[in-house]
Formats: C-alpha cells, sequence, structure tokens
C-alpha cells in the first residue's frame, strides 16, 4: 500500500501515508496507522515521492498535520496532533472516511 491522496471538503488536499509496508508471500498487509500532511504541491506523483523521502523528519515538516491510528478500522480510532498544524473534528471524521473506502478498496492501491 502507498502513499494516497484525498480531499476534505472542497479545499485541503491530504497525502496519506502508511506507517508501514510490510509484505508476506507477495500480498500487502494493512496498516492501522497512516501520518497525514497538507498537499501544496500542484501534481500528487512528485509531492507522493517528496513526502515519502521526508517521513522520517515529519514533526519539522511545516505540512505534517498528525497521524491516525484504528484500533477497528472504521469504529474506533485514534488522531494524533503532533505537527505544527492539526485536524477539526469534522476533518479528521471525513479524513477517517476516505482512508477506510481506500482501505476497503484493494483496486485503489499502487503497486
Amino acid at each position: 500500500m502507498a502513499a494516497f491522496n484525498f480531499k476534505i471538503g472542497n479545499k485541503l488536499s491530504i497525502i496519506a501515508i502508511p506507517e508501514m509496508r510490510v509484505y508476506m508471500n507477495g500480498h500487502p498487509i494493512l496498516t492501522y496507522s497512516y501520518s497525514l500532511y497538507k498537499n501544496t504541491a500542484t501534481e500528487y506523483p512528485a509531492s507522493d515521492i517528496i513526502k515519502e523521502e521526508q517521513h522520517l523528519k515529519k514533526q519539522l515538516d511545516p505540512d505534517y498535520l498528525g497521524f491516525i491510528t484504528f484500533e477497528i478500522p472504521g469504529k474506533l480510532y485514534n488522531y494524533v496532533a503532533d505537527g505544527r498544524q492539526s485536524l477539526s473534528k469534522e476533518e479528521i471524521e471525513q479524513a477517517v472516511e476516505q482512508i477506510v473506502h481506500y482501505r476497503d478498496n484493494p483496486a485503489l492501491w499502487k503497486h
């Protein structure tokens, strides 16, 4: 599962980066934590590459919005705003909906 993009409302474009990409027998294992960044680039693929390279320094990134960890996907989750910016309650709920939709549809995953 690679980084993916989605929009919250009409304004905020987000890049979600799965915390772990482990493959067992050639099949992706779903992660439970996703780091969130504001997408300030005009082209998603280049932005994905940049964010993935900077991922280890996430708290220093001005576009970092924190991370969401799922205990029970779609039902129980925790949002940690440990970056310079954070999401509102409504934005968190919309982000969770987008991530769950992405998780539930493997055809959307980049290989």
